[in-house]
């Protein structure tokens, strides 16, 4: 429950950092028709059992999750 809450304590996206994010959410295919820009920062609640390589992904084809 600390981790979920971590985002909101956190400092807004500057504006390098919102175009980095938006980069990676457009390459994986992730970026939203009614949103151009992500202003939020990402955050993903993987599971207390995932392994290593679960998380960092891979594969034949890897791309960002």
């Amino acid at each position: 429950m600390l981790a979920k809450r971590l985002v909101t304590i956190l400092p807004d996206l500057s504006t390098e950092e919102m175009m980095e994010v938006t980069k990676i959410h457009s390459i994986a295919g992730l970026l939203s028709d009614t949103y151009s820009v992500v202003q939020n920062r990402p955050f993903r609640t993987p599971h207390h059992t995932i392994t290593s390589t679960s998380l960092i992904g891979g594969g034949r084809l890897p791309k960002p999750r």
